[in-house]
């Protein structure tokens, strides 16, 4: 099972949104997937139906039991998913204490890895407790990055808290790659911005990019992802570019 984390200590660049529709594109192409919520404030478990305030499977239970297994949902024949909800907020408390609190995922998916052919995780918008779980059991990282002047000083950070991951506890990780999200070429503020992205990530920045698209804002409100809204649409195209470009990356 390869294990991607979508990440970016910066919100509002659409990490859920990818994990939504990577999920969605994914499991057309019949792959097995399991999708991970570890952000607290719930979007994605949201844009699957699941009802969060009602849910006793979350994230949470499962992390603090060692328990993946028993906490995930089915949402059809070719997703699972592991939902989050508020208790999640009670992780960067609770887990202080315990020792190797940042393995506690990587321990858990050990007993369902079989199961899968990608997990996909989406993290909270900050470097938590939760996030350092992810990237403590990821085989590689992805970062979606908005075409604007400010970005890359978040990135940087993340970049920084990647490399500490690999040398201290897990070797195997890799930047898989950063894509642009929110993207609009029309401006010449945009293709000045990819130009200085280019000479700073090199190889690591994809060719994929994901344009400005209404429906992939309509479709999470819909319970659906972009293949099932609107297959035809820009969003549907951008995310199946991005897709396969993942799946080469990764030699899945």
């Amino acid at each position: 099972m390869k294990k991607i984390v979508v990440a970016n200590n910066k919100g509002g660049v659409s990490k859920t949104t990818s994990v939504l529709n990577l999920a969605g594109y994914f499991a057309n192409k019949k792959y097995k997937v399991l999708v991970i919520d570890l952000d607290p404030q719930a979007n994605l478990t949201d844009s699957f139906g699941v009802e969060i305030e009602n849910t006793e499977n979350n994230a949470y239970l499962a992390l603090k039991e060692k328990n993946i297994e028993s906490y995930i949902l089915k949402i059809n024949e070719n997703i699972d998913l592991l939902p989050a909800n508020l208790d999640l907020e009670k992780a960067n408390l609770d887990f202080v204490s315990i020792l190797g609190r940042e393995l506690l995922l990587r321990k858990g998916l050990s007993k369902v890895e079989k199961n899968y052919d990608i997990c996909l995780i989406d993290t909270s918008p900050n470097l938590s407790t939760l996030t350092l779980n992810a990237l403590s059991c990821a085989d590689s990282v992805y970062i979606p990055l908005r075409t604007g002047y400010y970005e890359m000083r978040g990135v940087s950070v993340l970049l920084d808290v990647i490399e500490q991951i690999k040398e201290d506890i897990n070797p195997k990780l890799i930047l898989g790659g950063v894509f642009l999200t929110q993207y609009d070429n029309r401006t010449n503020i945009t293709t000045e911005v990819v130009e200085n992205l280019k000479k700073y990530f090199g190889e690591s920045l994809m060719k994929s990019k994901i344009r400005n698209n209404i429906s992939l804002v309509e479709a999470p409100a819909l319970i659906k992802n972009i293949f099932d809204y609107k297959p035809q649409s820009n969003g549907a195209k951008d995310y199946e570019a991005l897709g396969d470009e993942i799946l080469e990356r990764e030699k899945i």
